[in-house]
């Protein structure tokens, strides 16, 4: 059972209503050296976010703008290496961290058992000329990987480190701070990854439109996850954005 599952989401706007180009730092580990408080589904999160950037709805982004590491390759050294491929942006251009696995306070664990502060990753947005952030995180509480984590509480404060006006972020989030984010066999994705991925994808266009907004895409993935789990799952959304900002044109 996850955790937590959370989206942070920012996206530019242009005169085309979208991105020149994309760069993106995709993670997920399931498999955690030294620990049995293993996930499931987490690297095969990792690989959907993958499969959707390259995909023509994700933006067709070309494989040497995007940089997936999973399980052992997401060590803390690795992902510090790969951050610095947001030092390629320009102004136009948005840069993507997506992170899946164990988190707690401020941190997501590497799966060499170390801290991904957000601290870091917002030294390396601030590093990128790009002019909006996002960072889809899908980070489980820590469990038993960190005892002084253990009893903590995630929440949006979980990730203040990251709410910045300056960096224009929204903040989407899986769950409310009490509750449990759910990974599913017949998905074998995290519940909220897979609607994510499935709305961005075009399931959220209600006005058909051909455009996904935030509006739309937290509205069906809301929608579809407190169904699927049964109200045990509400997403939130926060941050500092226009409803009609576009998460994909199709």
């Amino acid at each position: 059972m996850k955790c937590f599952l959370v989206s942070i989401l920012t996206l530019v706007t242009v005169a085309s209503g979208f991105a020149q180009q994309t760069y993106a730092v995709v993670m997920g580990v399931a498999d955690y050296v030294g620990t049995v408080n293993d996930l499931r589904y987490a690297d095969d999160d990792a690989w959907l976010v993958t499969r959707f950037l390259r995909s023509p709805k994700g933006g067709s982004v070309p494989a040497g703008n995007i940089v997936t590491l999973v399980n052992g390759q997401a060590s803390h050294a690795n992902i510090i290496r790969a951050l610095q491929l947001f030092q390629r942006a320009q102004r136009n251009d948005r840069v993507i961290v997506f992170f899946s696995g164990h988190g707690a306070d401020g941190t997501f664990f590497t799966a060499d058992g170390m801290e991904l502060l957000h601290s870091e990753v917002k030294t390396a947005f601030r590093r990128s000329a790009a002019k909006t952030k996002v960072v889809w995180a899908d980070a489980c509480h820590s469990g038993s990987i960190r005892r002084k984590a253990s009893a903590r509480t995630v929440s949006q404060q979980t990730y203040k480190q990251l709410n910045d006006p300056s960096l224009n972020v929204v903040v989407m989030a899986s769950s409310r701070s009490s509750q449990n984010s759910g990974e599913y066999d017949k998905l074998r994705q995290g519940a909220f990854t897979y609607y994510l991925v499935k709305g961005a994808e075009g399931a959220a266009d209600t006005d058909r439109n051909r455009i996904v907004t935030i509006s739309e895409h937290f509205r069906y993935v809301n929608t579809w996850v407190r169904q699927m789990t049964n109200n045990q799952q509400i997403p939130i959304i926060y941050g500092k954005f226009s409803d009609t900002t576009p998460v994909t044109i199709l």
